[in-house]
């Protein structure tokens, strides 16, 4: 799939997040990567999670710097409790503030769940609930202190329905779903909002290896009601909104973008 233009902001909101400061986890490439590029382009400051690829991450810094916007990477695995802190603080002291955090690291670690090894099954609930539970500890006190704030989960149509092979994956991204809502009832009387986002199948490195099959890619296309498999411009839209004032009134929702796939 070509890639697609950056999703436009509303005419309503032209700098939506301009002098705001955002961090997006697995950010140096997909999905991650475009949010982080959106949000600059929206006015916004980014610090930019990657683990292990400098490369990647200093190509995804760039895309944002030429939107006009500082960015800082900042390397390490979510699943290290340092790293949230890290995070944290490179953006207060490089920012000064924290407004939203998009929590999109994720690995997977397929396999049938008799067969499935315990590390596989650790590292994926490390890195994709773990994680997310580490970094959503580490800003809530700077959102509480700011009044305001916005956090938005990676979830995925997994968490919601299952699917083979994936079941160390798909309980992670349910468990998300658990998170969002309970963070939301806790922290909205301080101006905190909790969201999180359920893509399906979208064209990223993650699933390439799937898609170079052309029975495969078929398949998804053909169960997608749009007809086409999601593209990561497609989330970063998805964020963009949830962080912006046009959803100053939802909290606690998992807003599927799917095409249809799962209703």
């Amino acid at each position: 799939m070509s890639a697609n233009p950056l999703p436009r902001l509303s005419p309503t909101q032209p700098a939506a997040f301009e002098g705001q400061a955002v961090i997006v986890t697995g950010a140096s490439r997909g999905i991650g990567r475009r949010i982080a590029v959106a949000f600059a382009r929206g006015g916004a400051d980014v610090v930019l999670n990657y683990a292990t690829n400098r490369e990647a991450a200093e190509a995804a810094a760039e895309e944002v710097r030429a939107e006009g916007r500082r960015c800082l990477p900042v390397a390490g695995s979510v699943a290290d409790p340092h790293v949230a802190g890290a995070l944290r603080d490179a953006a207060l002291e490089a920012f000064g503030r924290i407004d939203v955090l998009v929590n999109n690291a994720g690995i997977n670690r397929d396999g049938n769940v008799m067969m499935l090894r315990d590390s596989a099954w650790d590292e994926v609930l490390g890195v994709n609930l773990t994680g997310a539970f580490y970094c959503c500890r580490a800003v809530l006190p700077t959102m509480i202190a700011q009044g305001r704030g916005v956090i938005l989960n990676m979830t995925s149509t997994a968490g919601l329905k299952g699917r083979a092979g994936q079941v160390n994956y798909a309980a992670t991204k349910g468990a998300l779903i658990g998170l969002t809502k309970s963070l939301a009832q806790e922290y909205g009387r301080h101006g905190v909002r909790v969201n999180a986002i359920a893509p399906g199948f979208v064209e990223t490195d993650m699933v390439a290896g799937i898609l170079a099959r052309p029975e495969a890619r078929r398949g998804f296309v053909e169960a997608t009601p749009l007809g086409r498999l999601g593209h990561p411009d497609d989330v970063a839209s998805a964020a963009l909104y949830l962080s912006s004032p046009d959803s100053a009134y939802v909290t606690g929702h998992v807003l599927l973008v799917n095409g249809g796939l799962f209703m």
